[in-house]
């Protein structure tokens, strides 16, 4: 009897790829993300050291030029942690849509496996008949020549 033979495997086989694939990307887009969130929590850990800084200096006495320089210096890391939100927003819009493919990929690759296993009950079941028909003209001939 012949072997079974799946007509999409070459379709199932780069779906199974694909899935791979997308799971690797996922995995670099979440660490990204990871990342962008570790960068501006270091942000926002050194502007709060920086007020605090400034907070000392100013109940020790502190010169209006050098608050001034301060507060330029407070803008600058406001900017700074209003880029790195930025960046943390985009790297999660990222993480969300790998995550979509991901899903839609393995539904693919989930129905194509569905439909391979459909075909090979089939094939089996076809298998097992003629198996029983051919058991069954063994017993006729067998019957024939007694």
């Amino acid at each position: 009897m012949g072997n079974f033979i799946f007509r999409l495997q070459s379709l199932l086989n780069v779906k199974k790829q694909i899935e791979e694939s997308l799971k690797n990307e996922l995995g670099k887009a979440v660490l990204e993300y990871e990342n962008q969130k570790n960068t501006l929590n270091q942000i926002e850990n050194e502007k709060e050291e920086l007020i605090g800084h400034i907070n000392d200096e100013t109940k020790k006495g502190i010169l209006i030029s050098v608050l001034r320089d301060y507060r330029k210096h407070i803008e600058y890391m406001n900017d700074r942690v209003k880029a790195q939100k930025e960046k943390v927003m985009m790297a999660g819009n990222n993480v969300d849509k790998y995550r979509e493919e991901l899903i839609k990929a393995a539904k693919e690759k989930q129905i194509l496996e569905k439909l391979r296993e459909k075909k090979y009950t089939e094939y089996q079941k076809e298998q097992l008949k003629k198996e029983q028909n051919f058991n069954d003209e063994i017993a006729a001939y067998k019957y024939i020549d007694i």
